[in-house]
């Protein structure tokens, strides 16, 4: 990775050249501090540091002329760095798109799209955004003016032709500005519905870029799931066709990186490319010239993401170096090329994927040399190399990933070991794949399946880790988490010999420990659990024990990561059959969460539900979806399921139409209800075999709305009802009319709202409660 950029194998012995790294460090964090302060606050650091820089120019006594120098350019980096990002916020604050957030309501704009159009996560929905649009304003209407405006702003658009817009193209739109409290260079969220009008044509470049894309994608059709997504996502960082379960996979097994094109990428393909200059004994120029062109193209097709901006900026100093004969230090390298990107965007100082691209590079540049050599004593050298590569990428990115999931993985240094000798293969055969489908698609096609090996191979990798039980470790995800991450860290790598040793056992104690108290009764979930309604807000969410590691899961809330943490925290691996009890979006919009690094050979769902957008997800993921009928009878583990609503030919309300499914198991019966209301309940009270009706658990109809038939409360004569809703709902559930029949005919009433994880355990039949998630409410 580093070879190339003009560093030989004795430079590697040699202690990394950390002379520039305070004034990366002084530019980035100034740029953070400029981007949360004012602007006119900015600029006053800005100009303090500037003068402390001056002073410190003419005061440089020659004796001390090294050190004197180095200060000077930590102020003047921080000073230079700070002044800009306070422009940067300026001008993001009095643009006529900001303006316009402060009027409120719908107005006319014309912008000019950033970046690929990317679909928004999850279920599509009549009337929500599905395209998530980063765009440069440049008009916007303001009280009837027309104001030019050149600001930055995300469009939530709803509609047709967005999907195809390039970066580049221009389009008018009408939409509601909204503020961007969170970001202070977006001047504005914008709200669209309806498609994009007056579209301007595609720069040719862009359209040239548009069009490699594309042809990688078609030439990936004819790859079965996940390959044909995961090809065009590891060469030129597509995503669209990526499975939500996929990327799932590589997240839990920190393989992210590769779907994020970056360094590796542009490392692999140019060392291809000096490469076979070197072996033609082409001259210096040449090999300068293909690099260049190689740079130049990977970011026209990859797009400008942070980590292929670092990673060309760093490239691209590399072949100076090469050009001009002179060696260039990795680590000097990538500090130059933290102060220039920052220079001219500081707003990449916020930025994750600038942040571990950085870091990993850094920890690769400092840490692998030594590493290698010790470790190459006990393994062969190239897999004393991979090992090196992927622990200190890992170790270097750590503190910041905490934030991000809230975890620390041991699953992602084997992962990333097992994956990256296939991804170098990939990468270069896939580039030339792209480059073939560009002229000759056919031929592209015909060959896709050669690369496809090893994206299948890649892929079996990420799915068999994410699937490692306790493949990752909890840690605080906030600053104080990441600071005492990163000391951990600093002091085993800065201990050596008995010290480092004792620390190591330490380590692994508490580890040892905190999995045993995982496993030991007294925590959560409660060992003996049969049903668990989980806290997952204005929604439902209801599991069903089958066995270690299995359960029948009924309806899955709106929020895929409430339910996923759910199973997470039940040991959930595999659902045997997921029942979904009508399409609204508090009922079925998590389901992403439930297919997570789970297996879901069925599920059971209202007829007509697989034209949906969640049916039509099953069915990508290879799920069997079965159409609920009146009578039908499942086994599953210990579970009897019988469907008892709707009736065949029944004509209501989508609540009325809920699957409504009694399920008897060796020690209680519970009734799951769906969003039944007057209607279904009254034709239910009707049956001929009203004992059905009455159970152990019964599972509160519609959040506990008012829309209740008493006796239909009563007639199921519980022992505990569950009501699952979010803390402070707008709509007002449990309404004090059905808590106060609830609480008249059962004897338990729990709730999501006050109680959180709800659990039901049996022999004797009896309640245990997690308390609330914080992060689950208020809601609706």
């Amino acid at each position: 990775m580093v070879s190339w950029l003009g560093t030989d194998a004795h430079g590697l012995d040699r202690p990394p050249d950390l002379r520039l790294l305070l004034p990366a460090v002084a530019a980035w964090s100034a740029a953070l501090g400029a981007l949360a302060a004012p602007p006119w606050l900015a600029w006053s650091f800005a100009g303090v540091l500037g003068g402390a820089a001056l002073v410190a120019l003419l005061v440089t006594h020659p004796v001390a002329e090294s050190s004197a120098l180095a200060l000077v350019a930590t102020l003047a980096c921080g000073a230079t760095v700070a002044a800009v990002a306070g422009v940067h916020v300026h001008r993001t604050a009095v643009s006529a798109a900001s303006a316009a957030a402060e009027h409120g309501g719908e107005t006319a704009f014309r912008a000019v799209v950033s970046t690929d159009p990317r679909a928004r996560a999850g279920l599509s929905r009549p009337g929500r955004a599905a395209w998530v649009v980063p765009a440069r304003t440049a008009w916007v209407r303001v009280d009837g003016v027309e104001r030019a405006s050149r600001a930055p702003v995300v469009v939530l658009a709803s509609g047709d032709g967005w999907s195809d817009l390039l970066p580049g193209q221009s389009f008018e739109a009408r939409g509601a500005f909204l503020g961007a409290d969170d970001d202070r260079l977006t001047a504005a969220l914008v709200l669209v519905r309806g498609p994009p009008e007056r579209i301007g044509e595609p720069g040719g470049l862009q359209e040239f870029a548009g069009g490699v894309r594309s042809g990688l994608r078609e030439a990936s059709a004819g790859l079965s799931a996940p390959e044909r997504g995961l090809l065009p996502a590891l060469i030129v960082g597509d995503v669209s066709a990526l499975p939500e379960r996929t990327a799932e996979d590589f997240r839990a097994t920190g393989m992210t990186h590769l779907l994020t094109v970056s360094g590796a990428n542009l490392a692999i393909l140019t060392g291809f490319v000096l490469g076979v200059a070197r072996w033609a004994r082409a001259p210096t120029w040449c090999s300068v010239l293909g690099g260049a062109l190689m740079i130049w193209v990977f970011v026209l097709v990859c797009r400008p993401e942070p980590s292929v901006v670092r990673a060309a900026f760093m490239g691209s100093l590399g072949l100076l170096a090469l050009a001009t004969g002179r060696a260039q230090a990795g680590m000097r390298a990538l500090c130059v090329t933290v102060v220039g990107v920052l220079f001219v965007a500081p707003g990449l100082a916020a930025s994750y994927g600038f942040a571990l691209s950085v870091l990993a590079t850094a920890g690769i540049l400092v840490l692998v040399p030594g590493w290698a050599r010790a470790w190459s004593s006990r393994w062969p050298r190239p897999v004393a190399e991979a090992l090196a590569v992927a622990v200190a990428a890992q170790v270097a990115v750590a503190p910041v990933l905490v934030l991000l999931s809230g975890e620390v993985s041991w699953v992602a240094v084997p992962a990333n070991v097992l994956a990256a000798p296939v991804v170098a293969v990939v990468t270069v055969a896939g580039s030339v794949l792209t480059a073939l489908a560009s002229v000759w698609p056919g031929a592209a096609a015909f060959l896709v399946p050669l690369p496809g090996l090893g994206v299948s191979w890649i892929a079996l990798v990420a799915e068999t880790g994410a699937r490692v039980p306790y493949g990752a470790l909890p840690w605080r995800s906030d600053v104080v988490g990441g600071l005492l991450l990163a000391v951990v860290l600093v002091v085993f790598l800065v201990t050596r010999g008995r010290t480092r040793r004792v620390l190591a056992a330490v380590a692994v104690t508490v580890l040892v420990l905190g999995l045993a108290a995982r496993c030991v009764p007294g925590g959560w979930p409660p060992a003996g659990w049969a049903v668990v309604a989980c806290d997952v807000g204005q929604g439902d969410a209801f599991v069903l024990a089958v066995g270690r590691g299995e359960a029948v899961v009924f309806d899955t809330g709106d929020d895929p990561d409430l339910v996923d943490g759910c199973l997470h925290r039940l040991g959930v691996r595999t659902v045997p059959l997921l029942v979904l009890s009508h399409d609204h979006a508090d009922h079925v919009d998590g389901t992403p969460g439930v297919l997570r690094q789970r297996r879901v050979p069925a599920a059971l769902a209202p007829p007509g539900f697989g034209e949906g957008e969640a049916g039509r997800l099953l069915a990508e993921e290879g799920v069997e979806l079965n159409e609920a009928e009146r009578g039908q009878r499942f086994r599953v583990g210990p579970w009897l399921l019988r469907v008892l609503w709707p009736e065949e030919g029944f004509v209501g309300s989508v609540n009325d139409t809920s699957v409504v499914v009694r399920a008897d198991g060796p020690q209680m019966s519970v009734l799951l209800t769906g969003d039944i209301e007057v209607e279904a309940q009254s034709a239910l009270l009707r049956e001929p075999e009203p004992e059905l009706l009455s159970v152990t658990v019964l599972t509160t109809p519609h959040h506990g709305a008012s829309t209740q038939v008493p006796a239909f409360l009563t007639a199921t004569d519980p022992t505990v009802a569950v009501t699952s809703a979010g803390r402070e709902n707008s709509y007002g559930h449990p309404t004090p009319f059905t808590v106060g029949v609830l609480e008249e005919v059962a004897r338990v009433h729990a709730r999501t709202d006050l109680d959180g994880d709800v659990a039901v355990l049996g022999g004797p039949v009896r309640v245990a409660t997690r308390g609330p998630d914080p992060g689950t409410g208020p809601q609706g």
